[in-house]
């Protein structure tokens, strides 16, 4: 499955050596815009929601939180309803949560899918990406395309 092999190759990338700085930036962009689109061709499955042994520990995603904030962005403002454009109520957005959301959310699939619960896997990430890492993957792709054009541009040499 296509997906799975994305959402392995996030985890490695989150769990490798997360080097600081501006390089993780495009890798990270990468990532996220191909997990979001495979992500909408998840198949429906009907099952139950896996066991629950699957799941990944608070001190594991807030290792994992920890690891993020080497980014060379961290905090960034977002309407508190997007909806609603006269809504002036504004939040503050962390990208260190949202990748370490999403690496939770693709790990726990991946654990139920190397468990040997394929369907308990698709049903899983679908269903998350609905209700949750979908939000924060497309905050997350915002906000590192608005740094992406906010650097200023290489002088040609």
């Amino acid at each position: 499955m296509v997906f799975a092999q994305s959402a392995r190759d996030f985890c490695q990338w989150a769990e490798g050596d997360l080097q600081p700085g501006e390089a993780q930036v495009p890798i990270a962009r990468r990532h996220l815009a191909r997990l979001y689109a495979q992500a909408l061709d998840l198949p429906l499955r009907d099952c139950d929601w896996g066991d629950e042994a699957a799941g990944v520990s608070y001190d594991a995603w807030q290792a994992m939180f920890a690891r993020f904030g080497v980014l060379p962005v961290n905090y960034y403002s977002q309407s508190a309803n997007t909806l609603d454009a006269g809504c002036g109520e504004m939040m503050i957005g962390d990208l260190a949560d949202d990748l370490a959301d999403i690496w939770r959310n693709l790990k726990h699939g991946l654990n139920l899918l190397d468990g040997g619960n394929p369907d308990a896997a698709v049903f899983y990430w679908r269903e998350h990406f609905s209700i949750h890492w979908g939000s924060h993957a497309a905050s997350a792709l915002h906000v590192l395309q608005c740094w992406e054009q906010g650097r200023p541009c290489p002088s040609a040499a």
